[in-house]
């Protein structure tokens, strides 16, 4: 009778030291854009319309109560056509642009490209190749939030003579 367990592959992986390393966490979450992204632009090439659904608590007028529902959720696209009827690709990360070689979008010509631009994109988030440029607008993030909070902060004391 053999060992069950010899035909398992171990890792030294876990899911706390996963969720806890910065750059795979601002990794994790562009990949999961672009691949939200990604569904958009295929809906799109199709001629569809691509949405996505959350769950909120909504209250109900007639009872009171709050239930929970399904809701639309506003897809916002990273790609646009310029002036010259060009397909664009600007990433946005936390709604900021990430700047690519210092420059704040990506010429992806049509769109039948733009899917095989966005996978390529991806590939190089997951590859470590924009770790840099989304730890920059990750840090302005925070440095916004810091000044709005300082802001809105109860003032210091006046102090009387």
């Amino acid at each position: 009778m053999g060992n069950i367990l010899e035909t398992l592959a171990f890792s030294d992986a876990s899911k706390r030291t996963e969720n806890t390393d910065p750059k795979s966490k601002l990794r994790r979450k562009m990949a999961d854009a672009i691949d939200i992204q990604i569904a958009g632009a295929n809906a799109a090439i199709a001629g569809e319309h691509y949405y996505t659904t959350v769950e909120k608590w909504v209250e109900n007028k007639e009872t009171g109560t709050k239930e929970r529902m399904k809701m639309e959720k506003v897809f916002r696209r990273m790609w646009f056509r310029d002036s010259a009827d060009r397909v664009m690709l600007e990433l946005r990360f936390a709604n900021k642009s990430v700047a690519i070689n210092n420059k704040p979008s990506i010429v992806v010509g049509t769109m039948e490209k733009l899917v095989s631009t966005l996978q390529t994109v991806k590939k190089a988030v997951l590859a470590g190749e924009l770790d840099a440029a989304l730890r920059a607008v990750s840090d302005s993030r925070r440095r916004t939030l810091k000044l709005k909070t300082a802001n809105t902060a109860s003032p210091a004391p006046k102090l009387v003579k």
